[in-house]
């Protein structure tokens, strides 16, 4: 007979290196003390997990080792830790979810081979320049996904954000907190540049472990690919840099000139700021000004979740994977 359920967690997250909260994500619903006697219902519980967290299913039928479906099918930007033991448990559980969440949207407009300029037209026949709204429109309405994770796979470690490719479809998951939209703007845009350039793999995906934003400069051409992209996207220049004049700015200055000259050129005023930031290495100045170009902060993971909650159609997935993939959400 399988050992309880207690038991079992503990050996989980022990033996994979999961975290907590995503244990407790996928752990079903349905489960109650009764269900803890029942071989049938042990045996059910361990598919269930299995199946949300990317795990081969009769690894975790014995007392053996758990073993990770997709534990070598993503690459990996700025990566160092443990990569036998850390890896797997982000890319399973990152390939597991796309998986699941694609499946809730409608058929896909192939997002590979598209220009950044020809994404940028688009958007600019409608707003006055890209914002991480409109980002979000369009891709949802070319059926890619994007959801930001408040359930993550390791306790440690995090990702800044992943791209997924689930056969010839596509979906994105962000990972990066931030209070206002700029940043995150440019991360969605460096993970359509991955996409978009080819650098995902059908049935793999790729992760980004640092802060794209602060690392543009980067050894690895497809990290120095996926930002001329981000940049051409957002500011129609993939080689677009700020000019610092004189001594410079304080973040009330360069908030006051972003407003007035990113209209201007196009550019969504945060964007112009991060520039400023990376072009002069004040990254401080650059995010301090933001919260003079925003009226307020806001969690720009509930904006982002709270788009895709309205745009998952809810009842093509299970209420499994639909309990799974709200509780990864943040409940939303």
């Amino acid at each position: 007979m399988p050992i309880r359920s207690k038991e079992f967690k503990t050996r989980l997250s022990e033996t994979t290196g999961l975290s907590d909260s995503a244990i407790s994500a996928a752990w079903p619903e349905w489960w109650s003390d009764a269900a803890d006697v029942s071989p049938s219902a042990q045996a059910e519980l361990r598919f269930s997990i299995a199946r949300k967290l990317g795990l081969d299913p009769t690894s975790l039928l014995d007392e053996g080792s758990p073993h990770f479906i997709w534990d070598d099918s993503a690459k990996y930007k700025n990566f160092t830790g443990d990569t036998k033991r850390e890896r797997p448990a982000i890319t399973s559980f990152g390939v597991s979810l796309s998986r699941m969440v694609v499946k809730g949207v409608s058929d896909q407009f192939e997002l590979v081979g598209m220009t950044a300029t020809k994404l940028r037209e688009s958007l600019l026949a409608k707003q006055p320049f890209v914002r991480l709204q409109d980002l979000l429109v369009l891709l949802w309405g070319i059926g890619v996904p994007v959801i930001h994770l408040r359930v993550h796979p390791l306790n440690a470690k995090r990702i800044c954000a992943m791209a997924v490719r689930v056969g010839k479809r596509s979906a994105i998951l962000l990972a990066k907190d931030s209070q206002y939209p700029a940043p995150i703007a440019f991360h969605l845009a460096h993970e359509i540049g991955h996409i978009a350039l080819g650098h995902v793999t059908d049935d793999g995906g790729l992760v980004d472990m640092e802060d794209t934003a602060e690392h543009v400069n980067s050894d690895d051409p497809e990290e120095t690919a996926a930002d001329r992209y981000a940049l051409e996207l957002l500011t129609g220049d993939p080689n677009f840099d700020v000019v610092k004049q004189g001594q410079g700015h304080n973040p009330k200055q360069l908030a006051l000139e972003s407003l007035q000259k990113g209209p201007q050129s196009q550019i969504e005023p945060g964007t112009l700021a991060l520039c400023y930031g990376h072009t002069t290495g004040e990254w401080g100045t650059a995010q301090a000004a933001l919260s003079h170009i925003y009226s307020k902060p806001i969690p720009v993971w509930e904006v982002v979740n709270m788009i895709a909650n309205q745009q998952i159609h809810w009842d093509a997935l299970n209420d499994e994977n639909t309990s799974f993939v709200k509780a990864v959400m943040g409940g939303i």
